[in-house]
C-alpha cells in the first residue's frame, strides 16, 4: 500500500504533490468540521448539561440536608425539653399520689386505725423488739383551722394515741422509732421513755379528719 503511494507521488511534480497534500488536509478538515466536531460538540454539551444538572441536584441535596438537620436539631431540643417536663410531671404525679394516699390514711376510719395499731406491733417485732404491752385510745377533738388562706382544709375530729411497752436493744428501739415516724407524715411520736437499758415506752399520736 505504501509502495503504491510512493509510486503515485514519485510520478507527480512538486506542485501537484503540494496540491494533493492541501486537498487531503482540506478533506480531513471538512470531515472533522462537518462530522466529527458536531458529534464532539454535542457530546461536550451533553456532558456540561449533566454536570450542571448534577451540580444543581447536589446543591439542592445540601439545602435539603441543612433543612433536615435543622429540623433534627429542633426535634432533639423538643425531645430534651419534653423529657425534662416528663420527669417533672412524674415527680408531681408521685407527690400527688403520696399526698392522696396520705389523706386517705388520715381520714378517720376505725378499721384503718385498728390495722395501724397492729402494724406498730408487727414493726416493733420486725426490728427485733419484744412487745410487752399495747394500749390505744381514741379521743374526740375539735381542731378548726383558723388560717384564712387555708380555711378550706378539713376539720380534725379524732385523735388516737398508741402506747407500746418494749424490751430489747437500744439501737433496735431507735431504728424502730426512726423508721416508723418517717413512714407516714401524720404519725408523731408524742412521748418516749427509757425505763431501763433494755425496756422502753413510746406513745404515737395520729389525727383523723372529716371529709
Amino acid at each position: 500500500m505504501f509502495d503504491r503511494i510512493d509510486e503515485y507521488f514519485y510520478s507527480k511534480s512538486k506542485k501537484e504533490f503540494i496540491y494533493t497534500i492541501l486537498l487531503f488536509i482540506i478533506l480531513v478538515a471538512f470531515i472533522i468540521y462537518y462530522f466529527i466536531y458536531p458529534i464532539a460538540q454535542q457530546y461536550n454539551k451533553k456532558q456540561e448539561s449533566q454536570f450542571h444538572s448534577l451540580t444543581t441536584k447536589l446543591n439542592n441535596l445540601k439545602i435539603t440536608n441543612n433543612v433536615l438537620q435543622a429540623r433534627i436539631n429542633l426535634l432533639n431540643k423538643k425531645i430534651k425539653q419534653q423529657t425534662l417536663e416528663l420527669a417533672t410531671l412524674s415527680k408531681k404525679k408521685m407527690f400527688y399520689n403520696e399526698l392522696a394516699n396520705l389523706l386517705d390514711f388520715a381520714e378517720f376510719d376505725q378499721y384503718k386505725w385498728a390495722k395501724l395499731v397492729k402494724d406498730t406491733v408487727n414493726d416493733a417485732k420486725a426490728k427485733g423488739m419484744l412487745v410487752t404491752n399495747v394500749e390505744n385510745k381514741i379521743y374526740d377533738v375539735n381542731i378548726i383551722n383558723n388560717n384564712k388562706q387555708t380555711n378550706k382544709l378539713p376539720k380534725i375530729i379524732k385523735r388516737m394515741d398508741i402506747g407500746i411497752e418494749l424490751e430489747g436493744k437500744y439501737k433496735n428501739f431507735i431504728y424502730y422509732l426512726y423508721n416508723y415516724e418517717n413512714r407516714k407524715e401524720l404519725i408523731r411520736v408524742k412521748e418516749m421513755k427509757i425505763t431501763s437499758p433494755s425496756t422502753f415506752y413510746v406513745k404515737f399520736s395520729v389525727y383523723g379528719y372529716d371529709r
